[in-house]
């Protein structure tokens, strides 16, 4: 039971599912159409390899026969860094396994401690390592704002875990759980969280930095759960955190290009001018921001002109292509100041 942690909560489950209802519910899944072969079982909601190996063991039993060809890609697991010595590992494998993720956290020792996680930043690194050795995929999952973490503990964080070279990536801003000691811990006063704009910053910068060295970010941003809203007394909850995390990189490429273009701007704002945001199809929502946050706040920086977000099926994910729009004296629509900017990259993010 770490400070922050409540599983059942979190998972939605009071008690965890019998082998037999495992078993059900893959053959349901299958039945039901999904696409196995691009899909996995997953065991979520604790440390898999914690629990007693006669109950693992009858977990991974249950889903043999839905392995393999008509069936799923692999088995994907959670757990903790001090729980997957040689032996386990060498079990996992016999199953089926292919993905395992760790619960690193924090990097720092000092943060790992205040937060009861008892395992150390050493047994991450050695667990990755082991992991990597056998032929799985690594996950690592982090938490942003735990307590006694500041905002350079947040940065190691990220960038020892980019070090390690996971396949994927986690990262779970944390949310302060009534009946929890990190839920105490807030009700003392002892507890304060950083600002919301802080996270969005950090997170921001995560997702450009894990893309940049091909690492998948799988999850920001814990999963809605009805149990777990009644539960939370503060912290990062909100169901589409990765989308408002996304947003302040497309506002920060759309500042960058009003900046560099405020001469234009000024001598044509309010006559009937606008500036066109085109980005890829399915994004435009993103690039206007939730409550049209991102058209507000565009307008500030550009003497109040007007914002046209279209889609473009032929620019890839992150690209937006700005210009400036206006009609010459014979009522032709003309198109000056484009410039194209990967919102992914780290170079685009100044202003977060």
């Amino acid at each position: 039971m770490c400070s922050f942690c409540d599983q059942k909560a979190i998972s939605g489950e009071t008690k965890p599912p019998a082998p037999e209802e495992i078993a059900e519910q893959c053959r349901e899944s299958l039945a039901g159409g999904i696409d196995g072969k691009n899909s996995e079982i997953a065991f979520f909601g604790g440390s898999f390899t914690a629990i007693p190996q006669e109950h693992m063991l009858s977990y991974l039993e249950a889903v043999q026969p839905f392995l393999g060809e008509n069936g799923f890609s692999g088995v994907r697991i959670s757990t903790r860094p001090d729980a997957v010595p040689d032996e386990i590992l060498h079990i996992l494998k016999e199953y089926g396994v292919t993905a395992i993720e760790l619960g690193a956290q924090s990097m720092s020792d000092g943060v790992l401690a205040l937060n009861r996680r008892g395992h150390s930043a050493q047994d991450v690194r050695e667990a990755s390592e082991r992991i990597k050795s056998h032929g799985f995929s690594l996950g690592l999952q982090m938490m942003y704002g735990l307590y006694g973490s500041t905002a350079a503990d947040e940065e190691y964080t990220l960038s020892e875990c980019i070090i390690l070279k996971p396949d994927t990536m986690r990262i779970y801003p944390t949310v302060v759980l009534d009946g929890t000691h990190l839920g105490e811990l807030y009700k003392r006063g002892r507890y304060i969280l950083p600002s919301w704009d802080d996270m969005l910053k950090f997170t921001s910068r995560a997702i450009c930095r894990l893309r940049e060295e091909n690492i998948s970010l799988i999850r920001l941003g814990l999963h809605a759960e009805k149990e777990l809203e009644s539960r939370i007394l503060a912290g990062f909850y909100h169901p589409a955190l990765r989308e408002l995390a996304e947003e302040r990189l497309y506002m920060s490429a759309m500042k960058q290009w009003a900046e560099r273009r405020k001469d234009i701007l000024s001598k044509n704002a309010g006559k009937g001018a606008y500036v066109l945001a085109e980005v890829q199809t399915g994004r435009a929502g993103i690039a206007a921001g939730h409550g049209k946050a991102n058209r507000k706040s565009f307008a500030e920086h550009t003497y109040g002109t007007r914002m046209r977000i279209t889609e473009n099926k032929e620019l890839s994910d992150g690209i937006i292509r700005l210009s400036f729009c206006t009609a010459d004296e014979a009522g032709a629509l003309r198109s000056i100041g484009e410039e194209v900017y990967d919102v992914f990259k780290i170079t685009g993010t100044s202003g977060l």
